[in-house]
């Protein structure tokens, strides 16, 4: 399976850790862990977020950061790495120690843990649940030949279940062959937000164990299964209205001085926006 099919359905399996556990564990065990999440394709970051999980309040919130956030590193001036996406490929400075040093920068938060989702094999996991229920906003009709292997997107406005392979194209989806449609990174953020909390509300049956099993060969972390396993027993009740998405606070998108568009942040609100969430 192509690493091109991108979706972020190894912070689907990490919510899972979330939604299931006990509540004795979870009366003694109170910390907030600061995760960053990384869907990776190629030598660089595809999706990035950014959650901090209370135990102590049965809350998740997750910050996405666009992929075309300006993010300068240091001596990296070529085309297209001033974005937060291309850090992942730099040599000696980048992987994951660099995208998590670049995102407590861009934020002022310390870093507790990474993930790294493996994109190979996360279509049949999303079969595994049984699919997952999305809402359609617009009709989106999209090829690229050129994608190995070929693409071909194509949904119909409105409700409906869709399987793993449908899972990936839906969430692919930038822009419309008649190019009406360009809304790019930023509303495509959005439709994976929704996307995650319907796919989280789909893992809460009997068979979220195995699945899960399934989920950590394409999951690379730092945090022990026993740290995930204490996180997610911890969490026990947790529930759609504990579970808040937002994405990094905007000032404009132009085009940086390699003439590509870029996401630039607003550092005020976003700094307003961290202070709110750990005060």
């Amino acid at each position: 399976m192509s690493t091109k099919k991108k979706i972020i359905i190894g912070l689907v399996m990490f919510l899972a850790f979330i939604a299931i556990g006990g509540i004795v564990i979870g009366a003694v065990y109170n910390e907030k862990v600061n995760i960053v999440v990384m869907g990776v394709e190629g030598t660089r970051t595809d999706t990035l977020f950014f959650m901090t999980i209370d135990t102590k309040t049965n809350t998740v919130k997750a910050l996405s950061i666009p992929r075309d956030t300006y993010a300068p590193t240091e001596g990296k001036n070529g085309l297209g790495q001033k974005k937060i996406n291309a850090v992942y490929g730099f040599k000696e400075i980048g992987g994951i120690p660099g995208v998590v040093r670049t995102v407590e920068n861009l934020l002022n938060v310390k870093v507790d843990h990474y993930v790294k989702v493996d994109y190979d094999g996360v279509a049949a996991i999303v079969d595994l649940i049984g699919g997952v229920e999305v809402d359609v906003p617009i009709r989106m009709e999209y090829d690229d030949p050129y994608s190995i292997p070929p693409l071909h997107i194509d949904f119909q406005p409105g409700l409906q279940t869709i399987d793993g392979d449908q899972a990936m194209a839906y969430l692919r989806f930038r822009k419309s062959n008649d190019g009406k449609i360009s809304g790019g990174d930023v509303q495509r953020i959005e439709r994976q937000q929704d996307f995650l909390v319907n796919a989280a509300k789909g893992l809460i049956t009997p068979k979220l164990p195995y699945i899960a099993y399934q989920a950590m060969t394409y999951v690379d972390t730092d945090m022990s299964a026993a740290k995930a396993a204490l996180l997610g027993t911890a969490m026990y009740g947790v529930d759609k209205e504990s579970v808040e998405f937002q994405t990094l606070p905007e000032d404009y998108i132009g085009s940086g001085k390699d003439g590509l568009s870029y996401f630039f942040h607003d550092p005020v609100a976003t700094q307003a926006l961290m202070d709110e969430w750990f005060k």
